[in-house]
């Protein structure tokens, strides 16, 4: 699943008889016609020959993994995914996203896309009562959900030459990976605003783009009050007179408001997460938040915070925003949480550039001894061989070597 458009090892695909890459004449008359059919090519990256599906984007036809099969691909394909036990992933597919043999995967959203009644709900931190081993697999949060479009979107995935990644990119892969999801009976793609890139030439086209989207989330009397759900930059927030004004980047002409007693939960719960943000050059804010329309303008109801470096790589914690910066010129994947709490032994990165691909973990030097036992004796009896930065040494550990 390409993350940008720049040179990366090809692929070699099979139709029927036919086999053709990304540098074959007439490469988007195949696609179109693969999606015309509806025909699955398979990638002949690894003897998995795992499938793949022809998305149509802004009248362009790409290539996409299935869900579910990235671990099949070989490492070096650009449709390579980690295992998902080595991610949050694991967890929650096959119970909260399920996969049929077309391709389309179902979320099960443990909050809701439509409400009766004005009053807003908790922000979703992603983080859990400490009481609790773990969240429930059954259904995505609002952050796992951001955790899921992320990893589907393969912006997880890094490699040296991609250099650098623009908000066009984002923008393009997310709103590709929800047109081939389903929650709450309905496309994800019908409820998803991630606005486009913002272009002051264009004002006018993408208000009445906007508008055109938003109108089936306008309130209509004696139903209840459809929700939307957003994906965006924060860039910055103001008080207003019953609360807080929210200002998002590619959206400078919409109004998004956030009553008072939300704000001081959001404040409480994402408030280390704008100053980790804050703190390191370059780096995003990314907020999901699912929303009602009121006019012109937008009520936030419930929301939650994911801090990405400036090549949108999402982080936890310092140590691990130091590993990934130590990374840079490296090919690696990212693991995700989804609903597993911020202690959870998992894989903080898979390096895909070692042989064979190597775990990486960086737990936070907040864990209990007790916890970081328990990861390394998971780490010893992975899929891949492990490399750990104990939680008490400041010092990183040298990389493995590229092989």
């Amino acid at each position: 699943m390409r993350s940008a458009d720049i040179a990366v090892p090809a692929s070699r695909y099979q139709l029927g008889a036919d086999t053709f890459d990304a540098a074959s004449p007439n490469w988007q008359g195949i696609l179109a016609t693969a999606h015309r059919n509806k025909a699955r090519p398979a990638c002949l990256c690894s003897s998995a020959s795992p499938l793949m599906y022809v998305a149509k984007i802004q009248g362009e036809f790409y290539l996409k993994r299935m869900p579910g099969t990235g671990h099949a691909h070989d490492p070096s394909c650009d449709s390579f995914a980690m295992p998902p036990e080595l991610s949050g992933l694991g967890q929650v597919e096959g119970k909260a996203i399920t996969t049929d043999d077309s391709g389309e995967t179902t979320l099960k959203l443990d909050f809701p896309l439509s409400v009766r009644g004005r009053r807003g709900v908790a922000p979703d931190a992603g983080d859990h009562e400490p009481t609790v081993a773990e969240a429930s697999p059954s259904k995505l949060g609002l952050l796992g959900l951001l955790h899921f479009l992320w990893d589907a979107a393969g912006l997880t995935m890094w490699r040296p030459a991609y250099a650098r990644r623009s908000w066009w990119i984002v923008h393009r892969e997310l709103t590709a990976a929800a047109e081939r999801a389903n929650a709450k009976s309905m496309p994800l793609s019908s409820v998803l605003f991630v606005p486009p890139m913002f272009s002051a030439e264009k004002k006018d086209e993408l208000a009445a783009a906007r508008r055109r989207f938003l109108h089936h989330l306008q309130p209509v009397k004696g139903k209840p009050m459809p929700l939307g759900v957003l994906v965006a930059e924060l860039k910055d927030m103001e008080p207003s007179q019953y609360g807080r004004r929210i200002r998002f980047k590619h959206l400078p002409d919409m109004a998004f408001f956030m009553e008072e007693e939300l704000c001081a939960r959001f404040d409480k719960l994402a408030g280390d997460k704008i100053r980790d943000v804050e703190a390191v050059e370059g780096a995003h804010l990314i907020v999901i938040a699912t929303f009602n329309m009121r006019g012109n303008y937008a009520e936030i109801r419930q929301i939650a915070v994911m801090a990405v470096t400036a090549q949108w790589i999402p982080f936890d914690h310092d140590r691990e925003l130091r590993l990934i910066e130590a990374m840079r010129d490296r090919h690696f994947s990212k693991s995700l949480r989804y609903n597993m709490r911020q202690d959870a032994p998992i894989a903080n990165a898979v390096m895909l550039d070692t042989s064979p691909p190597t775990a990486l973990y960086c737990p936070s030097q907040a864990l209990q001894p007790e916890l970081e036992r328990e990861l390394v004796e998971i780490a010893a009896e992975g899929v891949y061989p492990a490399w750990i930065w104990p939680a008490q040494d400041d010092d990183m550990p040298g990389l493995p070597a590229a092989g």
